[in-house]
């Protein structure tokens, strides 16, 4: 018997199995691996199948992200629904009430003292009668003006001191009311032409 196995034999206990590899002497020793680290990475293999069918994605499970988003955007669009609702005493406006809402904020508001009694403009404020806006031409574009404002330009942000629907009803009064009624002593044209 070699040295190197005699050593090799004594300092294992003589009773372990080499494997078929040897190597400049060295021999490698077949050393599998206890079981309970074995069954640890079976169970963590499996919790992990498990954990990525359950929330990545499973069709028709409903947890992937897509529904996830869904329930969210749905619970969003109903309490948002729920506050303008609200916001109006539970009632839903109509048409008629939204304008004649709008017509009296905007008298009460002060739009009035910039913007003249009947929307014609003045010395501050443009003329809201004509087709021709400083701003953007859509209902979107009043809505964020008046929400907004244009302090640089003397136009007081009302975010804080109406509601969104409130706002909403002014700029519908404006469109709807304001826009072509021709009154009296109109200030000229300023801005773009926006198509009615």
């Amino acid at each position: 018997m070699r040295e190197e196995d005699k050593i090799s034999s004594n300092s294992t206990g003589g009773n372990d199995e080499h494997e078929e590899h040897d190597f400049d002497g060295i021999r490698e020793l077949n050393n599998p691996a206890p079981n309970w680290i074995v069954l640890v990475f079976i169970a963590t293999f499996g919790f992990s199948l498990f954990y990525a069918i359950t929330y990545f994605g499973y069709p028709g499970n409903g947890n992937d992200q897509t529904s996830e988003y869904n329930r969210k955007s749905a619970a969003f669009d109903k309490k948002k629904k729920q506050q303008e609702e609200a916001s109006t005493g539970g009632v839903v406006m109509g048409e008629q009430e939204k304008l004649a809402s709008g017509a009296q904020l905007f008298a009460q508001k002060g739009c009035i003292a910039c913007h003249g009694l009947n929307g014609e403009g003045n010395q501050i404020g443009p003329n809201l009668t004509d087709n021709y806006w400083l701003n953007g031409c859509s209902e979107e574009s009043l809505t964020h003006m008046i929400a907004e404002g244009k302090p640089e330009k003397g136009m007081t942000p009302f975010k804080t001191m109406l509601t969104g629907e409130e706002i909403k009803n002014v700029a519908i009064f404006i469109t709807k009311k304001l826009v072509g009624s021709n009154p009296a002593n109109p200030k000229a044209p300023q801005g773009v032409e926006c198509k009615p």
